[in-house]
């Protein structure tokens, strides 16, 4: 017999499905970073998604977007630079500061991994709607918009080119 509201069923259900999808993206990332190079995980991948649509950014920036430990960062943005696949310039702000780019070879990589990503979705989402498929963009879109707007305290909120600017579409 359960106890829960309607609400709080949903909201299970959501996170459930959440839970399924990022086991969906886990694995692919893990697939597409071995397809670059046997020496990354998927966490390597995702961090260098992140220096790709939200670079130029610091190694704390990363860690914030991620809810990382800025030192597990630090190791995957040193084995990505050591495969050429991430460049670190020093700030004009602040020589102190290292901030993180994608290489033009990454960005080969991550286009072909881009194309792949999409035709798994395209593949799983072959029998939806143009309306069915709107839905789901904007819901998501509304979720992920919503984040934004939470309070974010402390330097990390710094540590990104789009920081405050309300910007999140990058």
């Amino acid at each position: 017999m359960s106890f829960a509201s309607p609400e709080e069923e949903i909201v299970a259900g959501i996170i459930s499905e959440f839970t399924e999808a990022f086991a969906f993206s886990r694995t692919r990332w893990t697939r597409y970073a071995n397809e670059v190079s046997s020496e990354l995980s998927g966490v390597s991948m995702l961090v260098l998604q992140i220096v790709f649509r939200r670079g130029p950014i610091t190694a704390t920036g990363v860690s914030h977007w991620l809810d990382m430990d800025k030192s597990l960062v630090s190791r995957h943005v040193a084995k990505l630079r050591e495969l050429d696949l991430v460049i670190a310039t020093e700030s004009p702000e602040d020589r102190r500061v290292q901030l993180l780019t994608v290489s033009e070879h990454a960005t080969v990589l991550l286009n072909g991994v881009r194309e792949r990503w999409s035709n798994a979705y395209r593949e799983r989402l072959a029998d939806w709607s143009d309306e069915e498929l709107e839905s789901l963009r904007a819901g998501l879109h509304r979720f992920n918009a919503s984040a934004d707007k939470l309070p974010v305290d402390g330097p990390d909120a710094r540590c990104s080119k789009h920081a405050g600017d309300g910007d999140s579409s990058a």
